[in-house]
């Protein structure tokens, strides 16, 4: 979202100095040229640029009708170089993309008690995808092409910036935010992003993720509520269940309920007689 949609008007800018340019140096040229009156001056450059067809103001002399040459040479040039830049912002869908833009930054502003999330990699889509599925108000904020392709895609919230951008922050509204969640891949981003939201937002719950079990205390001492390593936190529940085939993930079993027939639950296997 800042990552910079121009406002398709901003694309007829040189056009439009082009065309006044023409009009100020037609209306010009027949007021010194031909001596005519300004109002007869600039009626004659604005039929002669928009190639109406009506007849001349007055006769034109010899010079005159050099001049208007040149001034429909110019002025037509410009006329037909406006028309292909409207063409293909039009084809483009410059106006399209420029009102859902626009569209996004107003969902983004109102929100309130909402969760941002900084990152939109494997944990990060994980994490969106839960407070989807509990219909919990939330912003993206990433800036890989990849990430925002997805997320445009999906239609949802998102800011296309660095997330360890403080003006990015911001405009995700971390002071009226409920909790963030820093899913970057680096640790040294995270350790930064979790530093800044802290000193943006005091009260601010932030569950941080940590690449490295080493990072863990860095993030906590940096501010976040929870350093999680999702390396650490699988590789410990999957002890878990190969210790105990008897354990349950819980979420697992209400989300799969009734898309496959209950098996028999396992027994736990016995050591050595």
């Amino acid at each position: 979202m800042r990552g910079g949609i121009e406002n398709p008007l901003a694309r007829f800018r040189l056009p439009g100095v082009l065309l006044a340019f023409f009009v100020l140096f037609g209306t010009t040229g027949y007021l010194v040229i031909e001596r005519w009156n300004l109002s007869d001056a600039f009626f004659m450059t604005i039929i002669t640029i928009s190639t109406v067809g009506f007849s001349e103001v007055h006769p034109l002399d010899g010079p005159g009708r050099l001049f208007t040459s040149v001034l429909i040479v110019g002025g037509v040039g410009t006329m037909l170089y406006g028309f292909g830049v409207f063409a293909e912002t039009l084809s483009e869908g410059h106006f399209l993309e420029f009102r859902r833009v626009r569209r996004l930054q107003a969902d983004v502003r109102s929100l309130r008690d909402h969760f941002i999330v900084c990152g939109y990699g494997r944990t990060g889509t994980q994490v969106v995808s839960e407070f989807q599925s509990l219909g919990r108000p939330f912003v993206v904020i990433d800036n890989n092409p990849e990430a925002i392709e997805r997320l445009r895609h999906e239609g949802r919230l998102h800011i296309e910036a660095d997330a360890a951008d403080e003006e990015a922050l911001k405009e995700a509204g971390i002071e009226h935010a409920r909790a963030l969640i820093s899913a970057v891949d680096s640790d040294e981003r995270s350790v930064y992003i979790t530093l800044i939201a802290r000193a943006l937002n005091p009260d601010l719950w932030i569950v941080a993720r940590a690449g490295q079990p080493a990072s863990i205390r860095r993030l906590e001492l940096a501010g976040a509520n929870q350093a999680i390593s999702p390396y650490l936190m699988a590789g410990h529940r999957m002890a878990e269940m190969a210790i105990d085939p008897t354990i349950v993930d819980h979420k697992a079993s209400r989300r799969t309920e009734g898309s496959r027939p209950p098996r028999e639950k396992p027994s736990r296997p016995s050591g050595p007689a």
